[in-house]
């Protein structure tokens, strides 16, 4: 094969697999049913003020 002919096919199919991979996150990220879980995990890194502070 050319260059030309592995660069048009690794720019076309690269770019496919780039735009179906970015659907795939936003998809898996903003589905309803996963709420739950983004709340827990956004709020486990947060300080519980019902326990003391662990310092080393």
């Amino acid at each position: 094969m050319a260059h030309d002919t592995l660069v048009f096919i690794a720019k076309t199919f690269g770019l496919i697999w780039m735009m179906g991979f970015f659907a795939v996150v936003v998809v898996l990220a903003y589905r309803p049913s996963r709420k739950a879980a983004h709340e827990r995990i956004g709020r486990s890194i947060l300080i519980d003020s019902g326990r003391p502070e662990h310092v080393p």
